[in-house]
């Protein structure tokens, strides 16, 4: 019969009782009214933590006190108040639930304006700029006119094709198409690629990726180290196409 009082981890936890919560309460049960001393001796816990869980068993009405002269003596409450315990976490799980669904749609909105905050994302070294030129040709493989615009300039040109060799015949066997505006002198077409040039005299130090949702910027340090980052935001995508199309068209 005594095994029948067990609870499971997770029923405790569902009324709020840890544990120990709930062994000191059968310990004291058992005891009928005892003082701290016997009560921590029977549970085989030290007297500072036994007292924390009564304390604690108090609160939830489950256990009372009585002071005596030279003790104080704690006795366990009627057990039918375990599933007061219950419903009142179950009054109070209701009450957080409506309160929940008050300002979830406050929540919804920070999400909203979050979206719109664009994503950085910064790279180093040749690893680094491989994944950009990785996330490029996957993002255009899957877009619906598969092409992406670039500010190709002849000063890191060599460095890029370095960090990633047989990038060129990725984008093919993709079928992503670009459309180049070089800065500098050299640079030739390749397939499916288009290439005008802004000026044959002057180099950038950046190259400027504009693809579907995405920018990124790919340049080096004063070690002539390559780094780059990815800016995920639609708007700014949109806003540095826009401008780069105008180019193209005055370019011809």
């Amino acid at each position: 019969m005594l095994k029948r009082h067990k609870l499971s981890r997770e029923t405790l936890e569902a009324i709020g009782l840890r544990q120990k919560d709930y062994d000191i309460y059968i310990v004291l049960i058992k005891l009928g009214t005892a003082p701290l001393r016997e009560i921590a001796q029977e549970s085989g816990l030290n007297r500072g933590t036994t007292y924390d869980t009564l304390k604690r068993l108090m609160d939830l009405g489950l256990v009372s006190f009585v002071d005596a002269k030279t003790h104080r003596f704690f006795t366990a409450e009627d057990p039918k108040k375990l599933t007061g315990v219950a419903t009142r976490r179950e009054v109070a799980a209701q009450e957080a639930r409506m309160k929940l669904q008050e300002i979830i749609p406050d929540l919804h909105q920070l999400i909203g304006w979050s979206q719109h905050r664009p994503t950085v994302f910064f790279y180093e070294g040749e690893v680094g700029v491989r994944s950009i030129l990785e996330d490029i040709i996957q993002t255009c493989a899957h877009s619906l006119d598969k092409m992406y615009r670039v500010y190709s300039s002849a000063a890191i040109r060599d460095l890029i094709l370095n960090a990633w060799p047989g990038y060129t015949k990725q984008r093919i066997r993709e079928k992503v198409r670009v459309r180049a505006i070089a800065l500098g002198h050299g640079g030739n077409t390749s397939g499916l690629d288009e290439r005008r040039w802004l000026t044959k005299e002057e180099k950038a130090p950046t190259y400027i990726f504009i693809y579907p949702g995405k920018t990124a910027y790919v340049s080096v340090d004063e070690k002539k180290k390559l780094f780059g980052v990815i800016i995920d935001d639609t708007a700014i995508a949109l806003t540095q196409t826009m401008i780069f199309d105008e180019l193209w068209k005055q370019l011809e």
